[in-house]
């Protein structure tokens, strides 16, 4: 729920909690107060994400947020960052899309358990998942503290292209449609799906809506 209170003449929005589920769980609440442009909020209190493994992902007071880091297509057939319960997700994925000090890609996994974490449905977390990994930011790998001249990558794996594979509202669609005739789609195989495999999946683009899915 959100709550909005009234403080100094500052609006401020709290996030509730979420407790410990087989996907992670947060830390605290978000507490922000919006800016001057009516857009942005700031954290007025440290947030965290725990994953299962307890991977960290901190959202440290003062921080910015603004649900940029959900692509537009997210925004236009799913709606706005913080109106469902994937709000708590929206705010340590921001935070770590403005960082950038881990892949682009564990950063989205991280997106897809804090959603599932914060009681989104394994359906609707996989098409958001897929919006964020397909439409989403990407950055070039970071790196660790190196000595000499010799930099050391952050992981032994080479890091996933910035290419994207899909990028149109078209692609989009089609892709919701996929992942709601194939519910139990594993993620690594919402990854590797091309605008080619899905135009043969589903030849006709769906018509557009607004909103998750209804569950199978």
């Amino acid at each position: 729920m959100i709550r909005t209170l009234l403080v100094l003449g500052a609006l401020q929005a709290v996030f509730t909690g979420v407790q410990t589920t087989e996907f992670g769980r947060f830390d605290g609440s978000v507490q922000t107060e919006w800016l001057g442009d009516g857009r942005r909020m700031r954290l007025l209190a440290d947030f965290r994400f725990y994953q299962p493994d307890s991977t960290e992902w901190l959202a440290p007071k003062d921080s910015i947020v603004d649900g940029a880091s959900i692509p537009r297509v997210f925004w236009t057939f799913i709606g706005g960052p913080y109106e469902g319960k994937y709000r708590n997700a929206s705010v340590v994925h921001d935070v770590a899309c403005v960082v950038r000090t881990r892949p682009w890609k564990t950063v989205h996994r991280m997106f897809y358990l804090a959603s599932r974490a914060g009681g989104v449905s394994a359906l609707n977390a996989k098409v958001m998942y897929g919006a964020v990994y397909h439409f989403g930011p990407r950055w070039p790998a970071p790196t660790l503290p190196h000595r000499g001249s010799l930099a050391l990558p952050f992981s032994l794996s080479a890091q996933d292209s910035l290419i994207r594979s899909l990028t149109t509202d078209e692609d989009f669609l089609r892709m919701r449609e996929y992942i709601r005739r194939n519910p139990t789609i594993e993620l690594e195989a919402i990854e590797r799906l091309t605008r080619a495999a899905l135009e043969r999946a589903v030849p006709r683009v769906p018509p557009a809506f607004r909103g998750l899915l209804q569950e199978v």
